[in-house]
């Protein structure tokens, strides 16, 4: 059987090879984007591995409360037994002094980008090495108590600093000046923050910053003889838990990633559904080989039968061709992928986290690429397997050549039924939020499905519009190939299905990220508001923004003061994993005259929600933050301050577009009362009538700039960036898509160069009547425009309807409030697609058709 099963690849070669080249393209998608997927992990864990060092334990602010550890809390630790090592830090976000007028924010998916801040950490610099790993490539660490620092070789190099060199940072109370007492090599802490970082003695720190008596965390490294062992270790971290109390929370050092991981969910879920999708279309090639192959080896089959061949082992052998194809396919497939997920992992740097030396590649991933080719192959070529096995002998030699011009009714009709089930699965159930990625993938594929059934059905009403094109576009060449499309339509069936699927993903996310830009644009321009931005790296005083107000051309100021917070554990969904929160604080009044919030639909009275905001005790939340945790107009949460727990009544559920973190606004006069807070982050100017953006800008930089080391941003610089980013976020995702275009071409080659090699004789019949090889080429170029056509026209009926689903998905899972909005170039770039690729996949089968031989074709006749 293994013989007979190598003899029909090696005599069919080109089909072994386009056959395998679609398992190849299908493994090689699965393969990146698990590879992708496992390196954006890792390289988020390395980023906590990395500030954790070789800590076993560490000890980080209470969950009940919303302030920083008390270093009063440090003896306490240090004496615990088990205890080798407790290093104390705290860290701030600042920019040196000389950067301030030209830095600009940086963003990401997940808000503020790594190394957009220079990251400047306090530490005890005996202690600290002891945990972390420290490796001078120059100099010295700072000594305790002194204003020295120590910066990171590639730092220091891009800004020409050497050891002795002062360097001078911006604090709260203006700047603060520290030498140079070493450079760090590229490893362990050194790479925190994409290497922009420093770290300073924790005294120098806390006096610069007004952060006296406080810490972040303190790093915990235990004896080997408790770090090895997991019961021990779990027993250190509840006696520590026990003396602390409720003063700290103690954590193992890879639970501090988790929160970003969870945020970096949807776009790797996002990833994961492409490559479904790419291994779907891959099967449809796969299928559409083995039911020609099994077509064209009836009489065979048939001898083999009658010789004594049963049917399980006509099946084997089937299935056994099939094992050969795809393994063949899935190796190859394994480099490839690895390339591509090398493209694809620069492309997720643009979005999510700063390049880095990772690659994370393991044998698991491998077997489960290939386990996902070689599966989906066998079950592809199962049914034609079984088809095979069932063939009569005394049937199979008599066959001769027939069509199959007549769509069985149950195959449409299950095509119907699967596309409704797929829209009640998705439209009319609700379900739990952990199932909604796998329901809703079934549910898409199922919708893909029960289209591919319907292509049966539709090509018997759609055949008048591409014969018509054909005629126009190859004259009678055409007329006469675009018929051959209702002789074979189970082949047509699958090549029109696989192009449309192709055209659907194309179609559906130029769609989505229309839709989403324009949400965007729209947020951006009523939530935000204004005309101009400024900004500092350290939080500015509230009274700025008079100083601000009296500039020739400003027309209204108004403050915005970012805090991060965490709500009471007890009132969270259990199993919670983020807990964390940016709460803006705004001016009510001034706010409402630069920019608007926009509320959900559901709340009819925004007016009744800013009069309840005003009074004190409320917040709004984020659309994201309403429906991760339930809550709605009205609920209270309550907050951890740093005055307590404080119960706050959700006045109002806002559209937000800022990330997956969850979002809180409330007032300026709640900031003071109950977090102590006071100053901004960023100040929004409107400009006055008669005055421009830049004359302003120009203006504030002349007064302020220097002195209180400012960056200014107009509103519009501000929104390009943000769209930049959605646009390389999108862009990813185009490229997958791109793939499975690739795919649906190779299915078409396929599918054309079976109707050649079918229909020979038929060929040099024609050429003999006179048809020219030109002739001959246009016939075979009409059939596959007739096929490019219908699949255009089937990829933009779901592509529409495929593009909404994926909207209600967005707000589903991320918690957007998104909308379908038209646009009519996502469907142009569909149909030129279409026939394009159509065209193009067409050539090859159309020289070969057109090379037949005369005398050979016919000398059977």
């Amino acid at each position: 059987m293994w013989f007979i099963a190598l003899r029909n690849i090696s005599s069919r070669k080109f089909r072994a090879l386009l056959t395998a080249v679609g398992v190849l393209l299908g493994v090689s998608v699965v393969l990146a984007i698990q590879v992708t997927n496992q390196t954006t992990i890792d390289s988020l864990r390395r980023v906590f591995d990395r500030a954790a060092g070789q800590a076993s334990l560490l000890i980080i602010p209470s969950s009940q409360k919303d302030e920083n550890l008390k270093q009063s809390l440090l003896p306490t630790v240090q004496s615990a037994k088990g205890v080798e090592v407790a290093a104390p830090s705290i860290r701030v976000n600042t920019l040196p002094a000389d950067e301030a007028t030209d830095w600009q924010i940086s963003l990401n998916i997940n808000g503020v980008a790594a190394g957009n801040f220079f990251l400047l950490y306090g530490i005890d610099p005996v202690l600290d090495p002891q945990v972390r790993v420290y490796v001078l490539a120059e100099g010295r660490m700072p000594q305790p108590g002194r204003y020295e620092i120590v910066l990171t070789r590639k730092y220091a190099d891009e800004k020409k600093l050497r050891v002795g060199n002062w360097f001078i940072l911006l604090t709260p109370n203006g700047t603060v000046r520290l030498k140079i007492s070493g450079l760090l090599a590229a490893e362990g802490v050194a790479l925190i923050n994409d290497s922009v970082v420093g770290f300073a003695p924790l005294k120098v720190v806390q006096d610069s910053f007004d952060l006296q008596n406080q810490l972040d965390e303190i790093a915990i490294r235990t004896p080997e003889a408790i770090s090895g062992k997991p019961q021990l270790l779990e027993n250190l971290k509840q006696t520590l838990q026990q003396r602390l109390g409720k003063n700290a929370d103690v954590v193992y050092p890879d639970s501090r990633g988790a929160v970003v991981g969870q945020m970096l969910a949807t776009y790797q879920l996002g990833l994961s559904f492409f490559s479904i999708i790419a291994i779907f279309v891959g099967s449809f090639l796969v299928y559409n080989t083995f039911s020609m192959t099994v077509s064209e080896r009836i009489c065979e089959i048939g001898m083999l039968r009658a010789i004594g061949m049963n049917r399980k082992q006509v099946l084997l052998t089937v299935l056994m061709e099939a094992f050969i194809v795809a393994l063949f396919g899935s190796l190859a497939g394994i480099p490839l992928g690895l390339l591509l997920a090398r493209g694809l992992i620069r492309m997720t740097d643009a979005v999510i986290t700063p390049s880095e030396e990772i690659f994370s590649v393991s044998v698991p991933i491998f077997l489960e690429a290939l386990a996902v080719g070689i599966g989906v192959a066998l079950l592809s070529a199962l049914q034609p397997a079984l088809r095979a096995a069932n063939i009569s002998p005394l049937d199979a030699l008599r066959v001769r050549a027939r069509s199959d011009t007549k769509p069985a009714r149950i195959i449409w009709i299950s095509g119907f039924l699967l596309i409704a089930f797929g829209y009640i699965i998705i439209y009319g159930t609700e379900w739990p939020e952990s199932w909604m990625f796998t329901i809703g993938s079934m549910a898409v594929l199922t919708i893909f499905l029960g289209a591919t059934l319907t292509v049966t059905l539709a090509i018997q009403y759609l055949e008048a519009l591409p014969r018509r094109l054909a005629a126009r576009f190859y004259g009678n060449e055409g007329r006469l190939g675009s018929a051959n499309v209702r002789r074979t339509i189970g082949r047509t069936t699958l090549t029109v299905a696989s192009l449309m699927v192709s055209l659907t993903m194309i179609i559906s996310i130029n769609s989505v990220a229309t839709s989403f830009k324009k949400d965007m644009g729209a947020w951006i321009d009523s939530a935000l508001g204004g005309d101009l931005y400024v900004r500092s790296a350290v939080t500015m005083r509230q009274s700025f923004g008079s100083q601000l107000k009296s500039v020739p051309g400003v027309a209204v100021v108004t403050p915005t003061r970012v805090l991060e917070v965490r709500l009471d554990p007890a009132s969270l969904p259990k199993n919670t994993v983020q807990n964390e929160f940016y709460l803006y604080a705004i001016d009510p009044d001034t706010f409402r005259q630069i920019a608007d919030l926009q509320f959900t639909e559901k709340q009819s009275d925004p007016e009744a929600s800013w009069a309840r905001l005003k009074r004190g005790s409320a917040v709004f939340i984020s659309n994201v933050t309403a429906d991760r945790y339930h809550l709605k107009k009205g609920d209270r949460i309550t907050i951890l301050t740093s005055r307590g727990k404080h119960s706050f009544t959700v006045a109002g559920v806002v559209l937000d577009f800022t990330g997956q973190r969850g979002v809180l606004y409330t007032t300026y006069q709640d900031l003071q009362t109950y977090f102590g807070e006071s100053g901004a982050d960023r100040f929004t100017l409107k400009v006055a009538q008669g005055y421009s953006v830049e004359q302003v800008a120009e203006e504030i930089e002349k007064r302020y700039q220097k002195r209180r080391h400012i960056s200014l941003q107009s509103t519009q610089e501000f929104k390009e960036s943000v769209l930049d980013l959605v646009a390389s976020a999108f862009r990813l995702f185009d490229v997958l898509g791109l793939i499975g275009i690739l795919i649906g071409a190779l299915g078409v080659v396929n599918t054309l160069t079976m109707n050649v090699i079918e229909r020979q004789r038929e060929i040099g019949a024609l050429r003999s009547m006179g048809m020219t090889r030109r002739q001959v080429m246009r016939m075979i170029l009409a059939e596959a425009l007739a096929h490019g056509t219908m699949g255009g026209i089937y990829g933009l009926v779901f592509g529409f309807l495929i593009a909404q689903v994926m909207i209600l998905a967005m707000n589903l899972m991320i918690g957007y409030n998104l909308s379908y909005k038209f646009s009519l170039q996502p469907f142009l770039i569909g149909v030129f697609i279409a026939f394009l690729v159509a065209q193009i996949a067409a050539l090859g089968p159309a020289r070969r058709a057109a090379k037949v031989n005369i005398i050979e074709a016919i000398k059977h006749e």
